[in-house]
């Protein structure tokens, strides 16, 4: 009978060991996915990430946030002026800015920093929805976003410094001129102003069209936006070499 040489069957156990670790390894990895315009999944060891760590770092960089501002709250007539709570606004600023400082992520070189940036983006917009939820009521509130002090003729009239029903009119056509009817949506507008509550009306439409349209302008989230894009995507840059991110559907454009 012919001797089997031990060298085959060490090679044959050495096989069998590595197919073993390989099946063992796969069935130890999870799954995470995302939407972002398309769906995106990867493969990740458990035991090597951290999964709350990791989904935390897919939604910082990929969305949906885990923290933002509540926006700002429509007002477009007396009644829903009244109606505004501008402390519920500043509790659910403060409780998003307590969630952005406490999430964790994955060791990414500049995750920290990129979060500091975002929580600077989230204050600065909670500052303008604050100051003009207050301004509806106060106009001087609307003084306290202070990016925004080019709009000050805004304020200026909301307050009576200046001609309000002149500056009503100018900004009335001017938001009026690319309507389809230009004329009939001014004369829309001037038939409100001439209503018992005319003068409250014609604030309100100035908080809203005349400074909120001016001041947005100055948000750190438009001025800011192509430095917080590079951070991103450098952060992404660096996701991708950790992990092999799979694109498997995408949403069909209108």
């Amino acid at each position: 009978m012919a001797r089997r040489s031990w060298t085959g069957w060490a090679s044959r156990l050495i096989l069998v060991s590595f197919t073993l670790g390989g099946a063992a390894a796969d069935a130890a990895e999870r799954t995470m996915s995302w939407d972002s315009g398309c769906r995106f999944s990867i493969r990740f060891d458990p035991a090597k990430q951290d999964e709350t760590r990791l989904r935390n770092t897919v939604h910082l960089l990929f969305g949906p946030s885990d923290f933002d501002s509540p926006g700002p709250t429509p007002a477009f007539e007396p009644k829903a002026v009244a109606a505004l709570d501008p402390d519920k606004i500043e509790r659910a600023c403060k409780a998003a800015l307590d969630v952005a400082a406490r999430l964790e992520f994955i060791a990414l070189p500049g995750v920290d920093d990129y979060r500091r940036a975002r929580m600077a983006e989230l204050k600065d917009s909670c500052d303008f929805e604050l100051a003009q939820t207050r301004g509806f009521k106060t106009a001087s509130a609307l003084r306290d976003y202070q990016p925004a002090a080019a709009c000050v003729r805004f304020v200026d009239a909301i307050e009576g410094k200046t001609d309000l029903q002149q500056v009503f009119r100018q900004t009335v056509e001017q938001g009026c001129a690319n309507n389809a009817s230009p004329k009939a949506c001014v004369a829309r507008y001037l038939a409100e102003a001439q209503k018992a509550d005319g003068p409250e009306r014609m604030r309100i439409y100035l908080v809203n069209f005349g400074w909120s349209n001016c001041a947005i302008n100055y948000n750190l989230r438009n001025t800011g936006e192509k430095k917080m894009e590079q951070m991103r995507s450098a952060l992404e840059t660096q996701f991708r070499k950790m992990f092999k991110v799979k694109q498997d559907k995408c949403e069909e454009a209108d």
